[in-house]
């Protein structure tokens, strides 16, 4: 804590003692007046009493006597006639003005006063004694004694709030050094490069909740920055092997390029139709690669997770069948639809769920023989229902390292399918699995390397139901 915000608490803390400390001596002289109105009174009424018991002479003599007993209450009285001669006192000296100027009573035993009995001050009272003639008690109270001991009372509260208020000031000032050195100490640990420095939650006061909420920002700066770390060295990596596996058919596009153009008269059209087969294939493998590595890298975006629409899932398998039938067909492959009695709805992007189902139903034709079969059942689950989409073909199935590797990019390019010319880096499965992971899905496959109860490979993509009815 700097010097200045130090003078600062400090010149505060004296203030506010000084504040409390008058407000509290107001109220102590309100309410000890206030009670003592009764109170003195009854006092003055009582020395009256003694007075009209004996001559006044030796009553006064008695009461002084009383008074001198009692230093708190030093009392000083007269009694006069009605026309103010002194008859008897116990004061060598005449009575104040301010007690002479008082109107006397017109009743016995009234009474007539100034100031307060108990407020430290100077109080006096005219007290009309019961006797033939006019005759009145003149009381005074100096009240030095008093006035004395509550300026000693007043002292030692201002000394007390103002000894309170500090040592409170000191105690935070010791806590907050404390604080400062530790939250120092960690973000010089975090700035060196250690994300995991967090604060000790050990305590439940409004700076120990912000030392939780500090360590709950830095655990997300942190899940952040691993994110980040994590994305850029997949980008590097993805990039280094992209260059590797996209200059492969750079090379043999070039190849056949410039075997065509220095030797396309000399072939036979049969050779050629080959070398246009290589090319073409070659042109078709950039082109789907170049969409799925776009497509991949679009669906990280946070546009595709907010988009949520209720979708039949049926009529979009239907739709997406009747699309891949006609490159099925060309090869002999035909598509069965089974659906079940209920029409389930899933929420979810329409146009990803599409493409989902798109490159499973590819993949299927791929490596069929001559059947893809497609099932639609509705189950019901913990929490709500499921629908799940079986894709079975009656290919040569899938070996276990296969299906372990599926959703993961390929380390080189490998053919696409039985007897195909086309290769693969497995983008396909990873635009799958990342579709299915995105609307909360599962996949799971079997195959008859696995399981000799499946003819070939039966891929099911399981889907949270918004509608199972």
């Amino acid at each position: 804590m700097s010097r200045a915000l130090w003078l600062r608490f400090l010149g505060a803390s004296v203030f506010f003692a000084l504040v409390l400390s008058a407000l509290d001596l107001f109220l102590a002289k309100e309410v000890a007046g206030s009670a003592s109105d009764d109170v003195q009174h009854s006092v003055y009424l009582f020395v009256a009493r003694i007075v009209e018991e004996q001559p006044y002479a030796q009553s006064v003599r008695r009461v002084a006597s009383l008074g001198a007993e009692s230093p708190a209450m030093p009392l000083q009285l007269w009694v006069v006639s009605a026309s103010g001669q002194v008859i008897a006192a116990s004061a060598a000296y005449d009575p104040p003005a301010r007690l002479r100027a008082l109107a006397r009573p017109a009743q016995v035993h009234e009474i007539v006063s100034y100031g307060r009995f108990f407020s430290g001050g100077p109080a006096g009272a005219v007290v009309r004694l019961n006797a033939p003639a006019p005759t009145y008690l003149l009381v005074h109270n100096p009240g030095v004694p008093g006035r004395h001991t509550f300026r000693t009372l007043g002292l030692l509260f201002i000394a007390t709030v103002a000894g309170a208020i500090l040592l409170g000031l000191a105690l935070v000032l010791l806590y907050l050094r404390g604080r400062s050195a530790q939250a120092r100490q960690v973000i010089a640990q975090m700035e060196s490069g250690n994300l995991s420095a967090r604060f000790a939650g050990d305590r439940l006061d409004a700076i120990g909740h912000l030392m939780t909420d500090f360590n709950r920002m830095a655990d997300e700066i942190e899940r952040l920055v691993t994110r980040l770390q994590t994305t850029e060295s997949a980008r590097r990596e993805l990039l280094q092997e992209l260059g590797h596996d996209l200059r492969t058919p750079l090379t043999s596009l070039r190849t056949a390029i410039e075997t065509l153009t220095v030797h396309g008269e000399a072939m036979s059209p049969a050779e050629r139709a080959e070398f246009f087969k290589v090319v073409n294939g070659e042109l078709e493998y950039f082109g789907k690669l170049i969409d799925d590595l776009f497509f991949i890298a679009d669906i990280d975006e946070p546009r595709y997770r907010k988009m949520a629409e209720r979708i039949d899932i049926e009529a979009l398998v239907a739709a997406e069948i009747q699309a891949a039938q006609g490159k099925a067909g060309a090869r002999g492959i035909r598509f069965e639809l089974d659906c079940g009695p209920a029409r389930p709805m899933v929420s979810g992007d329409a146009y990803l769920i599409a493409r989902l189902f798109r490159n499973v139903f590819d993949n299927a034709t791929r490596f069929a023989t001559s059947r893809v079969r497609v099932a639609i059942r509705v189950h019901s689950g913990a929490v709500a229902g499921v629908v799940e989409i079986a894709v079975e073909d009656d290919g040569p199935g899938m070996a276990p390292e296969a299906i372990a590797a599926f959703g993961q990019r390929r380390s080189r390019r490998v053919p696409a399918g039985a007897g195909q010319p086309h290769v693969s880096l497995g983008l396909g499965s990873v635009i799958i699995k990342a579709i299915a992971a995105l609307h909360d899905g599962q996949l799971q496959i079997e195959s008859h390397a696995t399981d000799a109860a499946i003819a070939g490979t039966r891929l099911t993509i399981t889907l949270p139901c918004a509608s199972c009815e």
